[in-house]
């Protein structure tokens, strides 16, 4: 019969053939397919990539316009007015009065100058910025004379016919608040707990002069190295930390009341009760008026003000060319502290951690600001000192205030101070901010009395 059809052939094995095709392509081939493998896998890495953190400098346009460049009418270099049609716009409102831009210039001298219509206010010279292409001129940094505001060899370079992108904006001034602690313990001056620095130390004496009172504690300065602070023995801890600054203690003195008389000059001396507490660091405002420092049973606040019934005139001085890191403590009223030092006593020294409710500005202000506020929340008066009002010393930018809740044992959970703030910003911008102070109760239904109490 006939002869059976031959088999078909098997499938060829698809990996094989793959391989075997790939051996005979060129090795520039094989290179570009590579190639072109990586950058689609950067294309979609791009696509997939989280965008560029953006510009958070909060501005607002106050006017734009475009400049066509031309030749001055009186002398050599380059302007745009609206009479001339050079500045496609030159109106604009801020502050609710209207303005109009009528000079823009770069002179032969190459000087920059911006000139109003009118005479310019404070309230436009503190507030704007003058944008040149991608230049930025603060009008702060210009010399002012009557509507003209002229920048001192700025770099610019015009041509006539040249067109210029330009903008006035104003910085939106900003206020926040933070606390060194959050919440607020009711029982921050009584619980050792709370303490951002509670060491012993151990009196040393200290170099004096002759005429002078015997000055006692610890100071790193000190010939004898057996009175540093930094001598453990001497100063159990001397480092501690505050709003997230690390501080270390170089000096801790004590200097006793005293009255000398010199008998060819006829004069008399007065030494003022005084201890001095210098840092490794600048002493910041927040530390140094939220601070209280207790040697004992005494308080010693390190600002003015810091304890009613002190009578403390304390100051910040230079020390070692670092300025603000000593605090000096003068009992004026002369009433005594009580510390009395002697070499060798052991003194408990404390600084109880007491809410610092710091403020801050995006810029600083340009004249002594204060901050007015109204106070809400769940917290009633009774049951937190006095709020002193924050002020920004000119040219600053923060300020701070202590909040001291009061131990009452009263059995109240959690409480709240809403603080609404209102400042004009340099005396010129208002800025507006709320901050909730959050106050824990230490008090339980067990507890029949304060222990210590204020």
């Amino acid at each position: 019969g006939a002869a059976s059809p031959a088999p078909p052939p098997p499938p060829p094995n698809t990996c094989s053939s793959l391989a075997l095709r790939l051996t005979r392509l060129s090795p520039f081939l094989i290179l570009a397919a590579v190639a072109i493998a990586a950058l689609a896998v950067l294309l979609v890495n791009h696509q997939n990539a989280p965008p560029a953190s953006a510009d958070h400098t909060s501005t607002t346009e106050v006017w734009s316009a475009t400049l066509t460049v031309a030749q001055l009418s009186f002398g050599s270099g380059y302007f745009g007015t609206s009479a001339q049609g050079m500045l496609s716009d030159t109106a604009f409102t801020y502050g609710g009065v209207n303005h109009t831009v009528a000079t823009l210039a770069v002179f032969s001298s190459g000087n920059l100058r911006l000139g109003f219509s009118a005479a310019i206010p404070d309230s436009l010279k503190s507030a704007l910025t003058l944008h040149v292409d991608n230049q930025q001129f603060p009008l702060l940094d210009a010399t002012t004379n009557g509507p003209n505001a002229t920048w001192s060899n700025p770099g610019l370079s015009w041509s006539v016919g040249q067109t210029v992108q330009v903008k006035l904006t104003e910085q939106s001034t900003t206020l926040t608040a933070s606390m060194s602690t959050d919440p607020v313990n009711e029982d921050w001056e009584t619980n050792s707990n709370h303490d951002i620095w509670s060491p012993t130390l151990t009196v040393q004496d200290l170099s004096t002069p002759a005429s002078a009172p015997a000055n006692r504690g610890c100071d790193d300065s000190e010939s004898n190295a057996n009175a540093r602070c930094s001598t453990r023995s001497v100063l159990t801890d001397n480092d501690f930390t505050f709003n997230g600054v690390d501080y270390t203690v170089k000096a801790i003195s004590y200097n006793e009341r005293k009255v000398t008389a010199d008998v060819n000059t006829f004069t008399v001396k007065t030494y003022e009760e005084s201890l001095k507490l210098t840092l490794d660091k600048t002493i910041p405002e927040s530390l140094q008026t939220c601070l209280t420092l207790h040697a004992g049973d005494t308080k010693l606040p390190l600002a003015d003000g810091g304890v009613v019934g002190t009578r403390l005139d304390a100051k910040l001085s230079t020390s070692n060319g670092v300025a603000n890191s000593t605090v000096t403590l003068k009992d004026i009223a002369a009433h005594g502290w009580g510390l009395n030092w002697s070499a060798g006593d052991s003194v408990k020294l404390r600084l109880p951690n007491v809410g610092c409710l710091t403020l801050e500005l995006s810029e600083p202000v340009t004249a002594t600001t204060s901050v007015q506020w109204r106070r809400g929340g769940t917290a009633d008066s009774s049951d937190y000192q006095r709020i002193s009002l924050p002020t920004f010393a000119a040219g600053s930018t923060t300020a701070s205030t202590p909040i001291r809740p009061v131990n009452d044992c009263r059995v109240e959970g959690s409480e709240t101070i809403v603080l609404d703030m209102t400042m004009w910003a340099g005396t010129d911008k208002s800025v507006h901010h709320k901050y909730t102070v959050n106050i824990a109760d230490d008090d339980t239904p067990s507890k029949t009395s304060c222990p210590g109490g204020l």
